[in-house]
């Protein structure tokens, strides 16, 4: 590659606020070098453009990220290549994506935000995989249920406030499993059920573990659930009610999860997601109204019979 080439290269980058590295630049020359001199500009931009939707620590930029987007773009290159109709329909485009740079995020509840894991993950686990994976499947669930109305804490106590409450404020703690010894009265608390002696069932969090005893319900092991109860004196947690952490709507996850990117996949545009959700939309309504037509359809065939039977049996008695 020329010196003119690196030199522009650099300029584009620096033009969209990005510093590259010897290492990215030699990466982002060998993009360039599968496509034809009079495309290395719109190869550029688009290599900006996904550039943009990753969620990058620093503008200098290494071989990394570079390297990551550069090997998505080239597979989807090659699955046009490999098949040029499905090309000429954005709609039924697939990309493929490969499960080992697949973006591993990981939940900080001191910070209360998600960050990605650097580094390479080993293919086969070492002995502490499977409690790391438990850990983030639980903290996954925690920071859902934290955004919940009904388990936010509130910044201030509505209810003894000096001007008065207009309305009651209910709003249910967590208790951390720790923090029941010595406590009376019923508590909130979320686990995982364990069987950590045979025929004793166990919740567990990041802090203790305590036994449970529970009257109905079905849970499996390994299964997080929130338990409403309270601690007996023999050390037992006797649940009162119990039950699945509460759903999230989509669009409050979202405008949560806004500008990550969990799948690889690229971050759809706001263009896009209003096209999207249209389409979507439009679908529901055209299927809503089939159902619909079929049902009256039947009806009405269903009445007609009815009719017809009720007046021959009518023309019948006329004969008699």
């Amino acid at each position: 590659m020329s010196g003119v080439l690196r030199n522009k290269v650099q300029r584009k980058f620096k033009m969209r606020g990005y510093s590259l590295k010897v290492e990215a630049l030699s990466e982002v020359l060998s993009f360039l070098s599968h496509f034809p001199s009079d495309a290395f500009d719109d190869a550029l931009e688009l290599l900006l453009d996904e550039l943009h939707h990753l969620s990058l620590k620093s503008s200098i930029l290494d071989r990394e990220p570079v390297h990551k987007v550069v090997s998505l773009l080239l597979e989807a290159d090659a699955a046009v290549e490999e098949n040029p109709s499905s090309s000429s329909s954005s709609a039924s485009a697939l990309r493929v994506i490969d499960t080992f740079i697949v973006p591993k995020f990981r939940y900080d509840p001191v910070k209360k935000f998600f960050h990605e894991h650097t580094g390479r993950l080993p293919i086969h686990g070492d002995a502490s995989a499977k409690a790391t994976l438990y850990k983030d499947r639980f903290l996954l669930l925690f920071q859902r249920v934290s955004r919940d109305p009904r388990f936010s804490t509130l910044a201030f106590d509505a209810s003894s406030s000096d001007y008065g409450s207009c309305e009651e404020i209910v709003v249910l703690q967590i208790s951390p499993i720790q923090s029941l010894v010595g406590r009376v009265g019923r508590r909130w608390i979320m686990g995982v059920i364990s069987q950590l002696e045979d025929g004793h069932f166990y919740l567990e969090d990041l802090t203790a573990a305590v036994e449970y005893k529970i009257t109905t319900g079905f849970f499996l092991e390994n299964t997080i659930v929130l338990a409403e109860g309270e601690m007996q004196l023999d050390g037992v947690f006797q649940v009162r009610t119990c039950g699945f952490p509460p759903l999230e709507d989509r669009e409050k996850s979202m405008a949560f999860f806004s500008g990550l990117d969990f799948f690889g996949g690229g971050i759809l545009t706001k263009e896009e997601t209003v096209s999207f959700f249209t389409k979507f939309n439009k679908m529901k309504i055209e299927n809503a109204m089939a159902e619909l037509f079929m049902v009256a359809k039947n009806d009405y065939e269903a009445s007609l019979t009815s009719v017809i039977a009720k007046a021959c049996r009518a023309r019948e008695k006329c004969c008699e």
